[in-house]
């Protein structure tokens, strides 16, 4: 198999604004700028299509307050306790201020939320949650969210969409972003755009562990570059892992929304059937905050002979359940489990990054012109562990405040270009080693869950510390002597964000919300 060179030289291009990502928050950010600023070019990139997004396979919600039945203050406190108080109080104002405002937002873009016979919102109630207020549409709310604002996406006639377009870096000019390198994946060429705001909005990176609910897209991008390009970064040690994601030999992301445990279903012992949440949280139960849950699943399934434990709804009326839950009881059905008369096998799954790139509630970063919204985005709203059904609300939020906030940028022209060149673009093929990423890939994400996952300890930490270190000198080499791949620059991004979450975990002597150390068991602080 001989190497062949290459050009992956693409063109130049400019725009008002480039969004990373075709999520909750960057179609907000879309559909707001668009309504503010009619005549703005924007091109939004997408690695694969625009429904692949973690927002589109969020089943259980979106959380906001339902007055004068639910307060706002309610629904702030709720998100404190949840976060264990490692939160931003301001931050977390400012946003769940702006949560039934967003839900009348979604409402008027066509989103049609589930009501009953008198047009009354049907709320549901999740883990962490004092009170029923959490919007849904069946089991599949974020798809019917994220199907409503694509149709509003395609009436706009200035936004440039380009499916399986991967950003690669950022590109930096005296200190402010004007642009990222763009790999197009069907052409192979690498792309030059300019624009006056970029916005990350790239959504997690749960493919760092071996478990996990997120798509195959969520690999940490917005995160990887924004750190590469100097902006701040902060809380990657909370990492929240989801009780509930199916054990199947075949299914690796199906996630089982907490929604049913909301609605009354109990975890059990696969070899016993005894319940052990009690030994958890006595008083919530099953329905304790995720972090709380995970961990009880973790330690019983390592103090067993089963690699899960069972989700059990088989005492809820089968017609409610085909009525609340139509997606999860069809693909369920479909692999032979009937979720009214079978316990479902459960393990817990990486599920939802709470930190992030540093920004505040309009998503203004540390680095000029860059803005980062949504999962990317580190607010202070999730603290150490993210309360159910709060990332969609804040999407919603982030996008339409970055796009008011966004709007003096793209008054004036960006300063000039020319002394930035295009992507030095003459590079070998190499299909031997390009197969030897797929290895790389899946040993990190197992040494991940093994070192830095649920349960963590200083010495496991520092064993996959040098681990990382090891991996990320070989495929640095590699990255800068081959051509460019869709799989090259995930595992290079999934590399400096698992860099990044056992950095902060050996920081963190102490343990607090999705961040458990064995060694400091005990919060240093309340």
């Amino acid at each position: 198999m001989i190497p062949q060179t290459i050009s992956q030289r693409g063109k130049r291009e400019n725009f008002d604004a480039i969004v990373i990502g075709s999520g909750i928050a960057g179609l907000c950010y879309i559909l707001e700028l668009a309504h503010l600023q009619p005549n703005a070019r924007v091109a939004l990139l997408c690695k694969s299509t625009l429904t692949q997004s973690n927002s589109y396979y969020a089943q259980g919600g979106i959380a906001a307050a339902h007055p004068p039945e639910d307060l706002i203050e309610q629904h702030i406190a709720d998100t404190i306790a949840a976060g264990d108080y490692h939160g931003d109080a301001h931050a977390i104002e400012l946003l769940l201020q702006q949560g039934p405002e967003s839900i009348r937002y979604l409402m008027a873009q066509g989103v049609e939320f589930d009501h009953d016979a008198s047009d009354k919102p049907i709320l549901a109630q999740e883990g962490g949650h004092s009170a029923r207020r959490v919007y849904h549409c069946g089991d599949h709310t974020g798809a019917a969210i994220i199907q409503a604002l694509i149709k509003k996406l395609a009436q706009l006639k200035n936004v440039k969409v380009l499916e399986n377009h991967i950003a690669i870096n950022l590109i930096k000019q005296n200190e402010e972003v004007v642009g990222t390198y763009v790999l197009d994946e069907k052409s192979e060429l690498i792309h030059t755009f300019f624009a006056k705001v970029i916005v990350l909005a790239t959504g997690g990176a749960g493919r760092v562990y071996r478990y996990t609910s997120n798509p195959d897209t969520a690999t940490g991008d917005g995160v990887a570059m924004a750190y590469r390009a100097g902006a701040a970064i902060r809380d990657m040690e909370f990492y929240q892992f989801h009780p509930t994601l199916l054990y199947h030999p075949t299914v690796n992301n199906f996630l089982i929304s907490e929604a049913l445990r909301g609605e009354g279903a109990y975890l059990r012992l696969a070899d016993t059937g005894e319940r052990f949440m009690q030994r958890y949280a006595p008083e919530a139960m099953e329905l304790a905050t995720r972090d709380v849950v995970a961990r009880a699943i973790f330690s019983e399934i390592e103090r067993s002979h089963f690699d899960y434990v069972h989700l059990d709804i088989r005492h809820i009326d089968k017609t409610l359940l085909k009525q609340r839950f139509p997606t999860i009881y069809k693909t369920l059905q479909g692999l032979g489990l009937d979720l009214s008369q079978d316990l479902i096998p459960v393990v817990p799954a990486a599920h939802y990054m709470c930190g992030g790139v540093i920004a505040d509630v309009n998503g203004q970063t540390s680095l000029a012109r860059l803005f980062a919204i949504g999962e990317t985005a580190a607010t202070g709203l999730h603290g150490a562990n993210r309360l159910a059904s709060n990332s969609l609300l804040e999407g919603v939020i982030m996008g339409r405040n970055a796009a008011r906030i966004s709007i003096d940028l793209l008054k004036n022209p960006l300063p000039p270009l020319e002394a930035i060149s295009d992507w030095d673009s003459r590079s070998v093929v190499d299909l031997r080693r390009a197969s030897q990423v797929h290895g790389h890939w899946r040993g990190l994400r197992g040494e991940m869950t093994s070192y830095a996952g649920i349960v963590r300890t200083e010495a496991g930490l520092k064993d996959q510390l040098k681990l990382i270190h090891t991996r990320k000198n070989m495929v640095e080499q590699y990255y800068w002597r081959h051509s460019i791949t869709r799989d090259l620059i995930e595992l290079r991004n999934i590399i400096c964000v698992a860099e990044l979450i056992v950095r902060a975990a050996l920081a963190r002597q102490e343990s607090r919300g999705g961040h458990y150390r064995e060694d400091y068991p005990l919060h240093l602080t309340k």
